[in-house]
């Protein structure tokens, strides 16, 4: 070996062996193009296992006929044909068909017919347009279809604090717990279970024909319908309150109004405090004279008709200290 490299310069060998730039910059390319290939790899396997995933779970989606759908076993919208943007929404699926599709389950006691969880304005509008609907279907426990329901509604943001209220409460009346309800409206958190206690008790304060009336209000929130119900008594108009109602009903401004309008009529006409009553009696004077006696609670009025006798009503004002002072004594027992 010495015999070999005897005639060799160290320092010439480690020049020769160093490898150049170019061939640094060859191999640091190859290497990254290597790595760059395995993550490439790995990437399209692990997509190819979440579309095997997602193959091996997916539920196909069906066309049923909508009139053998019925809705859920609990309301969470108000009257949906009422909805001023409802008509738009059927012009949408008419022209463009329906995108999204509802979700339902099949009735075990009625072979062929389901029962809808969530998508019941795509429901109507394919039945108003009497076409098929387009559904996924998938066996549903009551309480998996509430909490679909409600999470669908509440991720879209398409129930107002009125429909949550009235939709809780029902739920409440069934017996589902405040943390089932909580998951029903997508609230899972502790403040929103506590939110539960507000929406039930809103919803039990106001009469369901008067919300049914006013329409959701998606624009009104929870503490003007508080200020509502706190003018309400056992969750019923009296009947003042009720022939306010009626009134204000019977306008061409209440014709005209949006939901968020009407609960503003409503509010004002039970804010509006009770005119005074007034009750009308008549007296007969003599000789075919009345007089006409009007009773209220901050006055009473007298009139006599003073072609009928006249000077009756000075001569009444001027005994009127004297008849206050016998008034006194008679009620008092003495004169003050």
């Amino acid at each position: 070996m010495r015999s070999l490299f005897a005639n060799v310069n160290p320092d010439d060998l480690a020049k020769q062996a160093a490898p150049l730039p170019s061939d640094l910059e060859k191999r640091r390319v190859g290497s990254v193009a290597v790595k760059s290939m395995d993550r490439a790899f790995v990437s399209i396997e692990e997509e190819n296992k979440r579309l095997h995933e997602q193959l091996v779970g997916a539920e196909a989606i069906v066309e049923l006929d909508p009139e053998k759908i019925e809705p859920s076993f609990v309301r969470d919208r108000l009257e949906i044909e009422e909805n001023e943007n409802f008509a738009a929404f059927v012009e949408g699926i008419r022209e463009n068909g329906q995108r999204l599709p509802i979700l339902v389950r099949p009735l075990p006691h009625r072979p062929g017919h389901y029962q809808v969880a969530y998508g019941h304005r795509r429901l109507r509008a394919c039945q108003i347009l009497k076409r098929p609907v387009k559904a996924l279907v998938r066996e549903l426990t009551d309480e998996e279809l509430v909490i679909s329901q409600g999470i669908e509604n509440a991720e879209r943001l398409n129930l107002s604090f009125i429909e949550q209220a009235f939709f809780a409460l029902t739920l409440k009346d069934q017996g589902y717990s405040r943390e089932t309800i909580s998951e029903a409206l997508g609230r899972k958190e502790k403040k929103g279970i506590a939110y539960i206690s507000h929406l039930t008790n809103v919803a039990s304060a106001v009469p369901e024909d008067l919300v049914r009336a006013i329409g959701p209000a998606p624009a009104v929130g929870r503490p003007k319908w508080e200020k509502l119900g706190l003018l309400i008594s056992d969750r019923r108009l009296n009947k003042a309150q009720l022939d306010r109602v009626n009134g204000v009903k019977s306008t061409s401004a209440w014709q005209n109004a949006n939901s968020d309008q009407r609960f503003d009529l409503v509010l004002k006409a039970l804010q509006t405090p009770d005119a005074p009553k007034t009750e009308a009696t008549e007296v007969a004077l003599g000789h075919g004279a009345v007089a006409t006696v009007q009773f209220s609670a901050r006055a009473t009025k007298v009139t006599i008709p003073e072609s009928a006798i006249p000077g009756l009503s000075e001569w009444l004002v001027a005994r009127l200290p004297e008849l206050a002072a016998e008034y006194r004594r008679q009620t008092h027992g003495a004169d003050r």
